[in-house]
């Protein structure tokens, strides 16, 4: 089983939510990527086994059979992954640092266009990155 972990930044802290499972939405904030992950982690293991019994829907699943994936809102990206710098992204989409950097402070909001470029540049920079060989 594959879930969604959504982590956002606010107030000194990340925080994670997963918003997939029926009737139930954990979230909960730590200073890392690891430790919102971890928390979910202890709020799910509750959740299926609440009062010692696993909610119907779950009765097979154990947390070892869940598989994260990450969805970021731009502050939080740009603070887990700090090496990649915001310039370098804005430029690459074809959009004006300054207007990323307001998306990434949270004053302005990017429309859904204008964060698939963004996501767009990371995923071409990673490409790029993987085609990297040192001598």
């Amino acid at each position: 089983m594959k879930l969604s972990i959504i982590i956002e930044k606010g107030d000194g802290e990340l925080w994670g939510r997963i918003e997939n499972i029926p009737n139930y939405l954990p979230v909960t904030s730590g200073k890392t990527q690891e430790e919102v992950t971890g928390n979910l982690k202890e709020l799910l293991e509750d959740f299926i086994t609440e009062d010692g019994t696993a909610h119907d829907q779950w009765q097979s699943i154990s947390i070892e059979d869940i598989e994260f994936e990450y969805v970021y809102d731009l502050s939080a990206f740009f603070e887990i992954f700090d090496d990649v710098k915001v310039g370098a992204i804005a430029k690459r989409a074809g959009i004006n640092p300054s207007l990323v950097r307001h998306y990434v402070a949270g004053t302005k909001y990017p429309s859904a266009a204008q964060a698939k470029k963004i996501e767009d540049a990371i995923h071409e920079l990673g490409e790029k990155l993987r085609e990297v060989v040192l001598a």
